[in-house]
């Protein structure tokens, strides 16, 4: 398995989409509320607890889970503590990087929201205002923090580009999706100063400048680092402005952590980053539920992850982040920023974290895979990998293996020749979907085993 780099992370994931939605252009048929190999008794978390042989066992301590974080970062390299880098850093891997998505965009006809085809006139334009000539031979890092959910754009533009024009969930521009309070290296800026070039923690991309508050790195570490803090376990926490919960300017998605203002009042006090008039960080008092937010991580063990897991079931899909959604790999992360783990956003990268159980080739035969699972994976604790895609193993019924995942569709065995199903959720499926189907099941395309310690 090949690492890919941190920029234009969702690109990990477009394998598996195009698999599943169909290179030919067919449409895809909506898939049935309950997914083949389904029943309504494995849609809650308890289900798979009762199953579970310690689902309260501690799976790692606090300091065991820094470690982990530790070897992540330092091991993968996809994952960046933005207060740690001081040194400058040379413009031309940004350059290259950049140049290196525009030629992969004009090597092929893409379509607008409109759904005219994408002229040459475009990327001259994105070019002209990115000016990557303007980057300096080195640059010192200058550090901010992202005041609201914002999408980060492959070019510096709101508008969106598909693959095909009825592709209209997979926006090729889509790079990620930065949260309330994540902290970036500002690196660049357009000519026209409304986009920022930025370094975040697990990715690289353009994001709108207002979107971002400026700060001295000193700043930053108080932010990131505080004494106390409340991380948020709803798919979607409120951020209320005033105590009597009337006035809710935004919303964080599950996983954000913000800093705490200790007091023994029915709600968490939070403490919330915002732009003054110049552009740079000042606090400003939040309130958050606390039926939506926990004091400090919650301790990892198979039953929080299961229930946070199944917060999510049913949650739409969103590439990349697009609409405020989640795809495979970020429907993994938010859940495991709960307990504290700082997973890698890309898929690929996220399968090569923790202890190896599995692994195997396209050879392996769906028996070896599935006895392989039996004897080593660990429901709620275990991440299963295929090329482009990663999954939450569960357990097992009847020697079946099942997962939750947030996948956009599959295709069926139909008298006449394939079908496509779109899901485009959150779900809960077995690993014998797309049996019979070209390109096989999941556990036919399944290549490693992860249990996460």
């Amino acid at each position: 398995m090949k690492r890919c780099n941190c920029h234009f992370l969702t690109a990990g994931c477009l394998i598996f989409l195009l698999i599943f939605s169909g290179c030919c252009g067919r449409q895809p048929f909506a898939a049935p509320t309950m997914i083949p190999g389904t029943d309504k008794d494995m849609m809650t978390a308890g289900y798979w607890i009762t199953r579970h042989p310690s689902p309260d066992a501690l799976v790692l301590s606090s300091e065991q889970i820094q470690a982990l974080n530790w070897r992540i970062e330092t091991d993968l390299k996809t994952v960046l503590d933005i207060t740690r880098v001081t040194q400058p850093f040379a413009n031309k891997e940004i350059a290259d990087a950049i140049r290196k998505d525009v030629a992969h965009l004009r090597s092929a006809t893409r379509y607008l929201s409109s759904g005219g085809s994408v002229s040459s006139k475009f990327y001259d334009r994105m070019m002209r205002d990115m000016d990557l000539g303007g980057l300096e031979s080195e640059i010192y890092p200058a550090y901010g923090v992202i005041t609201c959910f914002t999408d980060q754009r492959v070019l510096p533009t709101m508008e969106r580009l598909f693959a095909r024009s009825s592709d209209v969930d997979i926006d090729m521009l889509q790079n990620n999706a930065l949260d309330m309070g994540t902290p970036v290296l500002i690196v660049h800026r357009t000519l026209d100063g409304r986009w920022t070039y930025v370094r975040a923690p697990d990715s690289a991309g353009w994001v709108e400048s207002d979107r971002i508050a400026r700060c001295t790195r000193f700043k930053l570490e108080s932010y990131v680092r505080p004494d106390a803090f409340v991380v948020t376990t709803s798919p979607k926490t409120d951020i209320y402005m005033n105590p009597e919960q009337t006035h809710a300017e935004s919303s964080v998605q599950m996983g954000a952590r913000l800093p705490l203002i200790p007091t023994d009042d029915h709600l968490f006090h939070v403490q919330i980053p915002a732009r003054d008039a110049n552009g740079y960080l000042v606090i400003r008092q939040g309130y958050v539920s606390k039926s939506s937010a926990n004091a400090g991580y919650l301790p990892y063990t198979a039953r929080n992850i299961l229930q946070q897991a199944f917060k999510m079931l049913d949650t739409p899909y969103g590439w990349g982040g697009m609409y405020g959604e989640q795809d495979c790999s970020r429907f993994v992360q938010e859940v495991f920023a709960t307990v504290g783990i700082m997973l890698p956003r890309n898929s690929a990268d996220q399968a090569f974290v923790g202890d190896l159980v599995g692994e195997f080739t396209p050879a392996t035969t769906p028996a070896v895979k599935n006895g392989g699972l039996l004897n080593k994976a660990v429901g709620g604790e275990t991440l299963l990998y295929m090329k482009g895609h990663i999954m939450l193993y569960l357990g097992k019924v009847d020697d079946t293996p099942y997962v939750i995942h947030d996948i956009w569709g599959y295709h069926a065995h139909v008298s006449g020749g394939d079908r496509i199903y779109k899901i485009g959720r959150v779900a809960v499926t077995d690993l014998a979907l797309g049996k019979g189907a070209r390109g096989g099941s999941l556990l036919d395309r399944l290549l490693a085993v992860r249990v996460i310690r």
